[in-house]
């Protein structure tokens, strides 16, 4: 991975540290602004890590997408653990040492969250998913059930179908997670109503 990495937030006083993980194609900056937003509504007690994800072909891609064949979709499983474990291995220095762990994010970063937080690569707490999916879900070896998950998606969205949205839905309730759901009216975006609800959902954790 490249990365210029982002931190917002005070670690040492902090009572959560969230990774924060970007869309495709997108970058880290693009979501400062969101994320400083979310903080000051929260007192400034989140210390968040925002990392670049690795150029791949001109765009910014946490793991390899999902190709199509003869109108079905392939997944490349090995590709996504791979790049899970560069991932894990860039940040371990930041978030050695923090208390409470919660991995997020948007789009793809949003399925990086699921897919690292189900699959317990990492020890987190919590997930924060908007308007993502579960990548690789057959591949995902459930071990608990113990954590808090937020997932939100827009029902406008023509990026990641609601559909799609509905079949991640599907897995966590056949897996026994116990999570929070929100909709809105929206396309593939953070709405306002996605972050006052967030908002809402993170004070009860702090």
């Amino acid at each position: 991975m490249s990365h210029s990495i982002l931190t917002i937030g005070d670690k040492e006083n902090a009572d959560i540290t969230l990774l924060w993980f970007h869309g495709y194609g997108a970058n880290n900056w693009s979501f400062e602004p969101f994320i400083k937003f979310l903080n000051l509504n929260l007192d400034g007690r989140m210390y968040v890590v925002m990392p670049n994800a690795p150029i791949e072909n001109n765009k910014r891609s946490w793991y390899p997408l999902p190709t199509e064949v003869d109108g079905k979709i392939i997944e490349d499983d090995s590709g996504i653990e791979k790049a899970k474990a560069t991932i894990l291995a860039e940040l371990n220095g930041y978030i050695s040492g923090c208390k409470r762990l919660y991995l997020g994010g948007f789009s793809q970063g949003a399925a990086l969250s699921l897919s690292l937080g189900l699959n317990h690569d990492i020890n987190c707490e919590g997930i924060i998913a908007i308007s993502g999916y579960i990548p690789s879900s057959a591949s995902i070896k459930v071990k608990g059930t113990d954590k808090s998950i937020y997932i939100a998606h827009g029902t406008s969205d023509t990026t990641i179908s609601i559909d799609t949205h509905a079949k991640s839905i599907q897995y966590l309730n056949e897996n026994n997670f116990n999570f929070t759901e929100f909709t809105d009216d929206c396309g593939h975006t953070i709405s306002k109503a996605m972050i006052s609800n967030l908002t809402d959902w993170l004070f009860k954790r702090l």
